[in-house]
């Protein structure tokens, strides 16, 4: 069931996109229309909808920062954020935290498949079967299709940024690299749209997908692959990018120095690139890129207001963060790293912070622990003692609900497993 939201006083642009999504999803869609902005925070906690789409043009939703607010709240993390506006693509306001910002006339070509990208992100690698687990290092090999590139792109920077290794201001900024230089290679290499073709494309009134499309009606340009191969060390990761294409003058790129560069169409991606990583190369041949981003010294993300005041511990590989049948005094909430839980010498499951929150079982119903629980990268936790919950609760009450639903789910996927 895919659940979805739009915050839009515009009906008949809801209705349209309404009619576009149940095409699409079918009896899989639950869709919601809310006008009211002072319901929008309570629909977000309360009602827990997958997909959130902002109308961006209407000052209401973005005055005061609410937008901002909203897409930066720890406790809203697995919700996928969109944006549409009436101006330009070019023109198209940038929001971090929002994962995609579309034009009007781009949801009926784009939303739909952005909504299967984001749906399936966690099993994206595992479906296109191209590795098993996106783990410290690998490979993935990419078909010619540019919608697909910025859900690859969000994998990594997503992974990054869970396991605690960079903060979210690197993320937006590794994610953006990772686009441009994915798009330049389907784009430039294995298509070999050269500059002058894209620019009269462009200036016909076409979009750019549509000319790599009509490039892949030839099967030997569609059979063409972008490989993208990640390395995660310590201090820094390493992406190499590489196509099938002839290749390019390498010495025509903008000179990094020019602070006029940004101004010009051609390159500009790459001169943007270069302000997001620490190093930028390419081969001699042109058809090989490799990125190197710096791992941020504090990446810690942030954490949900009601607990400013807890604990925060960190964890490093191996360290213990509670044994079985200890007495739960605290639950704790996940700000990065990997923590396995053990029965016995048995990794049972593995746990980071996209599942939220540690012992909170045992915590709410008083029990003493009934698992070992191990850091298996080093961590952060915030420990949250009864009085920290209590008082956090009274003061933001969708914290209890938010808890109960996510224990729900827990249930719900364990349920599952045994049929």
């Amino acid at each position: 069931m895919i659940s979805f939201t739009v915050f839009c006083k515009k009906s008949d642009l809801v209705k349209s996109i309404q009619e576009l999504l149940k095409t699409e999803f079918q009896e899989d869609l639950e869709f919601y229309h809310i006008v009211d902005q002072e319901r929008i925070e309570h629909h977000l906690y309360y009602d827990a909808p997958q997909f959130v789409l902002f109308d961006l043009d209407d000052p209401g939703m973005t005055e005061e920062g609410m937008v901002k607010k909203i897409v930066n709240d720890p406790l809203l993390f697995n919700v996928r954020f969109l944006g549409m506006s009436g101006k330009s693509s070019e023109h198209l306001p940038a929001y971090p935290g929002i994962f995609s910002v579309m034009t009007y006339t781009q949801l009926g070509t784009l939303l739909p498949h952005i909504v299967n990208i984001l749906s399936y992100n966690q099993q994206l690698v595992l479906q296109t079967g191209m590795i098993q687990q996106l783990g410290r290092t690998g490979t993935l090999s990419i078909e010619n299709k540019p919608l697909l590139l910025e859900g690859y792109a969000e994998l990594i920077s997503s992974f990054l940024y869970g396991q605690n290794l960079i903060d979210i201001q690197t993320k937006y900024g590794l994610k953006f690299s990772l686009v441009e230089m994915l798009m330049n290679a389907v784009e430039h290499g294995n298509c070999e749209i050269d500059y002058e073709e894209k620019t009269n494309w462009l200036e016909s009134g076409k979009d750019i997908v549509q000319l790599i499309e009509e490039k892949c009606k030839d099967e030997t340009i569609a059979s063409k692959r972008v490989k993208l191969k990640f390395e995660i060390f310590d201090k820094e990761s390493h992406f190499v990018i590489n196509d099938e294409g002839p290749g390019f003058d390498v010495s025509t790129l903008p000179d990094p120095e020019d602070v006029l560069a940004i101004m010009e169409l051609h390159g500009r991606g790459v001169f943007m690139t270069r302000n997001y990583v620490k190093e930028l190369t390419y081969n001699d041949k042109g058809n090989e890129v490799k990125l190197v981003i710096i791992h941020t010294e504090d990446p810690s993300r942030s954490v949900p207001e009601g607990f400013m005041n807890s604990q925060m511990m960190d964890f490093k590989p191996g360290d213990i963060i509670f044994q079985k049948n200890d007495k739960s005094n605290s639950l704790y909430y996940i700000v990065g790293g990997e923590f396995e839980i053990l029965s016995g010498e048995k990794v049972v499951t593995t746990l980071n912070n996209t599942d939220i929150f540690l012992g909170e079982m045992a915590f709410l119903l008083g029990n003493r622990r009934t698992a070992t629980v191990r850091a298996k990268t080093e961590g952060q936790l915030v420990a949250i003692n009864a009085l920290e919950w209590m008082t956090a609760v009274q003061k933001y009450p969708h914290y209890g609900i938010f808890l109960a639903r996510l224990l729900a789910n827990k249930l719900h996927e364990q349920t599952q497993s045994l049929f």
